[in-house]
């Protein structure tokens, strides 16, 4: 018959590097009959500081970044209005993030506060991002750790982590000069399934983004906008928040 800890062992012989120990943590005859959690639901950190972030630009398009972050025209960005249904993605997302960080605290694969919503600069590329929690290994290792949720539809099709995702966990582990992290996911319904990613850091895929973020900046410096990087009238055009600085602009 199988036992609470079959999946674990599924999990140690899948070679998962957090999961296992998390799971054999929750499982305990040592978890309290309650716990606190603090959900954060501030305004996002970085609006308007200037700095490239990990989780919005990295994958943008270097036109859009340069009226994003152009003097002239960063505070004329028209964002696409949000839904209901976004909002409380978003408030979802946050308590999920907020329910695994004080479990990973409680299993003692984080520390403290300290390896929670880790801030982290990279000034050479002016890059500016947070990892949401570093996860101390009992074999020593340092895991820095993005957490994501997705609904069961798509949780059962996502076989590998999205490029957002990888390009936002790498641009962490350079700036922490890690070589490993964890990309974990959690299916955000019944009957909460995880799965991780291993993601080593990639440096083809970093000097792509650094690139990009330099050459924006030249950009700015030069006053000169780069080539357009959607077409007229696309889909992609009809949502960009610079599209009224761009496509649409008035003579």
């Amino acid at each position: 018959m199988p036992t609470a800890f079959e999946p674990i062992l599924k999990r140690l012989a899948n070679r998962d590097l957090i999961l296992p120990y998390f799971e054999a943590g929750v499982l305990s005859d040592k978890w309290p009959d309650h716990y606190d959690i603090r959900v954060d639901s501030r305004p996002y950190y970085g609006l308007g500081d200037g700095y490239f972030h990990p989780s919005t630009h990295a994958l943008m398009g270097e036109r859009e970044l340069y009226y994003r972050f152009h003097p002239a025209t960063r505070d004329l960005m028209v964002p696409e209005r949000r839904s209901v249904t976004d909002q409380m993605t978003l408030c979802m997302g946050s308590a999920g993030h907020a329910v695994l960080q004080t479990q990973m605290q409680m299993v003692n694969l984080v520390r403290d506060e300290s390896d929670i919503e880790v801030e982290y600069r990279n000034e050479d590329h002016h890059v500016r991002g947070r990892i949401d929690w570093i996860v101390h290994h009992p074999n020593g290792m340092r895991l820095p750790t993005e957490f994501k949720t997705r609904n069961s539809f798509r949780y059962t099709r996502q076989d590998e982590p999205e490029p957002a995702w990888l390009a936002q966990l790498n641009l962490g582990l350079d700036a922490m000069d890690e070589d490993l992290g964890v990309l974990l996911m959690m299916e955000a319904a019944w009957p909460w399934r995880f799965v991780e990613f291993p993601v080593h850091r990639d440096r083809k895929l970093l000097d792509m983004i650094y690139s990009k973020f330099d050459r924006v900046r030249a950009a700015i410096a030069a006053n000169e906008p780069p080539k357009h990087c959607c077409a007229p009238d696309s889909p992609t055009m009809q949502k960009c928040a610079a599209r009224f600085s761009c496509w649409l602009a008035k003579p």
